[in-house]
């Protein structure tokens, strides 16, 4: 057995007086070293780990340092910090990649598993999709019983009105101020969704929690703090649900949206030798099988198997599924009056919550 050496450095920051972390997750070589490999990412690193051992076990020279942030704090830290780049950038907030990318931070690459993938997830050869997101609702059903779960946004907000008093206070979903991926789903939500107005109206009257993660979300469902939540990633919540079954996951009937993982390598990247190996790692059939088979992400290739694949998804008829689409379409999101028209919204509906 290989020696494993796994240092975890915690670095607090103060982001719009709220406490930001960011995580370093030290990876040594398995054989002599001959380079470091930086990467800034958003998934929970024990999500990822699994890949990136086996990134190491193919390139043993290569030290790992991978800092773990939310996806809005990633965004902030890599332009308060350029141009001391990390060699890889991996997030599911698509519109904040994306605009990054727009801007002139990504250099381009090709090579044959970029070309592998299908055009919507691939942006000028500069911004890959890897994984598939879909946003879900979460209930903790021992804290429902006996009632039907919902099966999409109308009967989730008539459950929420037959049962206002229980769940005062009970619904959760993230901070969309702070949360990268959560604004992103909750900005579709609102040109895609017939009850979006609505669903706002009743979070706010009832009180919902904001969350900074999925993984706080879903631990505050298993520990009763809440009995729904809303928009988290199906990734996630799928294999919590496996280690919680009082937790029922549904994927919306009415539409599931899909967010992308996706990665690029900044301009300034000091190692795109190996930014480059691990990002065709990433995309090939073996790292893409790998993340199915071990890290319950739903990698995006169509030759995959595993029950958390985009094949896997596509066969389950219960929800239409709604791509996000990569490209300059999400622009529209990162533009800062539309953000300020989102979060004044959300201000109306919810004053009781801590928005900047």
């Amino acid at each position: 057995m290989r020696p494993l050496v796994l240092l975890l450095t915690v670095v607090l920051m103060i982001s719009s007086t709220r406490a930001q972390a960011e995580v370093l997750h030290e990876l040594r070589p398995l054989g002599r070293e001959q380079s470091v490999l930086r990467i800034y990412g958003a998934a929970d690193f024990p999500v990822i780990k699994p890949f990136f051992d086996a990134f190491r076990e193919r390139y043993p020279g290569v030290r790992i340092r991978y800092s773990e942030f939310g996806t809005r704090n990633l965004y902030q830290r890599f332009l308060e910090r350029y141009p001391d780049t990390p060699d890889l950038m991996l997030s599911s907030a698509m519109d904040l990649q994306v605009k990054l990318v727009n801007d002139g931070y990504a250099q381009p690459y090709r090579s044959p598993e970029t070309a592998a993938l299908p055009a919507w997830a691939n942006w000028r050869d500069e911004i890959f999709g890897f994984t598939y997101e879909p946003a879900v609702i979460a209930i903790n059903r021992q804290r429902m019983p006996g009632d039907q779960l919902p099966r999409n946004r109308a009967e989730l907000l008539d459950l929420i009105r037959r049962h206002s008093d229980k769940l005062r206070g009970r619904i959760g979903t993230f901070d969309i101020a702070q949360v990268g991926v959560g604004y992103l789903t909750w900005s579709y939500d609102s040109r895609q969704s017939a009850s979006y107005g609505r669903m706002l109206e009743s979070f706010g009257s009832h009180q919902a929690r904001l969350f900074p993660s999925s993984a706080a979300m879903l631990q505050a469902l298993t520990d009763g703090e809440i009995t729904v939540a809303y928009n988290l990633l199906g990734s996630y919540s799928h294999a919590w649900a496996k280690r919680h079954p009082e937790i029922q996951v549904v994927l919306p009937s009415d539409y599931t949206t899909l967010v992308m993982r996706t990665a690029f390598i900044p301009d300034n990247a000091a190692n795109p030798t190996d930014a480059k190996r691990l990002l065709d790692f990433l995309l090939s059939r073996e790292g893409q099988q790998l993340l199915a088979d071990r890290s319950s992400l739903y990698p995006i290739r169509e030759d995959i198997t595993g029950e958390t694949t985009a094949s896997a998804l596509r066969r389950d008829r219960r929800s239409p599924l709604r791509h996000i689409p990569l490209g300059p379409s999400l622009l529209i999101q990162t533009d800062q009056a539309s953000r300020r028209a989102l979060l004044e919204q959300w201000r109306r509906a919810m004053p009781n919550l801590d928005l900047p």
